[in-house]
């Protein structure tokens, strides 16, 4: 196999997580006037019977801060690749703090589908399933979600509620584990960039597996696409077997990915909202506990998007996924 070795990554977004330790900036706490703003907005759209995805952006006006979401979307696209959003008030109802999560992402993006069901705000929560079996993707459920991408440009994540315990959300910079491994490790970068066998977990769509690259190169600029969980699905239903060195380039993205120095953790409270680029950033979450009230369950909105001002330099064939997942089904 042969080893592709693009010069080591020196953009912003090839950051370790100790790298923020005593910098703030990717924490972002909105101020009185970005909330009022917000709030006028919201409470606009909903006096009007509007559902969250049925507001536009000019249902939304944001006078003052839309330009300021704009620096935003610069930062995720084409610097660090991430910020935090904090600073809502808990006393917003539901339909407040989803309206403005869904409003303040359509000035990062265009919204697309998420499942086979067209859903445009994924809920995510445990519903009682388990994954392994195929057919069931992550978010339904409440376990360790290993540290992955999603099929869009940026993920946005909302937290509606917290859970009684776990559910810490962490990220960590893909093109800097590039980075490390091709310093440490340079022999994995072959399985890296021939991939690893997923299999398909849609509900609705036939069981079928394909290979996805981990590392993509186009023009000296590297990305990253990976379905972590669905990885090990994969293997544990006997649909993939790789040799000595396969499996350990595969461990070694792990270990790069959890190590303390390398991921940034962040618990999400109520009204907090995350913003990643998926190119530049994988994340992942720990397994929670639910409270025994419904009522109380662990509740999390998530937002596909595409891109406003998308990364300079994508392999579009391959990143073709990256623009949702198809409707093909219709809830009962």
């Amino acid at each position: 196999m042969p080893i592709h070795t693009p010069p080591l990554i020196t953009e912003a977004n090839a950051w370790k997580g100790a790298d923020f330790a005593r910098d703030p900036h990717w924490n972002i706490m909105l101020n009185a006037r970005q909330i009022a703003e917000l709030e006028a907005a919201a409470n606009a759209c909903i006096a009007r019977g509007l559902r969250e995805i049925d507001v536009t952006a000019a249902d939304f006006p944001l006078p003052t801060f839309a330009p300021e979401i704009a620096g935003w979307a610069h930062e995720i696209n084409r610097g660090r690749g991430f910020l935090l959003v904090r600073g809502l008030r808990e006393d917003y109802s539901d339909a407040q703090i989803r309206t403005m999560f869904w409003g303040i992402g359509l000035y990062l993006g265009s919204p697309i589908s998420q499942n086979s069901y067209g859903d445009m705000l994924g809920e995510v929560y445990d519903e009682g399933v388990k994954m392994g079996s195929g057919k069931v993707r992550g978010y339904r459920t409440n376990q360790n979600l290993m540290f992955h991408t999603d099929r869009c440009d940026i993920v946005g994540l909302l937290c509606q509620r917290q859970a009684k315990a776990g559910g810490l959300s962490s990220i960590v910079s893909s093109t800097r584990i590039y980075n490390e491994m091709a310093q440490t490790h340079p022999e994995y970068l072959g399985p890296m960039f021939n991939g690893y066998i997923c299999v398909n977990v849609e509900e609705g769509g036939d069981l079928s597996t394909y290979r996805m690259p981990v590392f993509v190169e186009k023009d000296g600029v590297i990305s990253a696409r990976i379905l972590r969980n669905t990885v090990e699905t994969a293997r544990k239903m006997g649909h993939a077997k790789y040799n000595e060195l396969e499996t350990a380039a595969l461990a070694c993205l792990d270990e790069l990915a959890n190590r303390e120095d390398m991921r940034l953790d962040m618990m999400l409270k109520r009204g907090d909202m995350q913003f990643i680029n998926n190119y530049t950033t994988l994340h992942a979450r720990t397994e929670f506990e639910d409270y025994p009230d419904s009522k109380l369950k662990r509740h999390m909105v998530r937002l596909w998007l595409v891109a406003h001002g998308q990364r300079r330099t994508v392999d579009q064939e391959i990143f073709k996924d990256y623009s949702g997942v198809a409707k093909t089904l219709t809830r009962k």
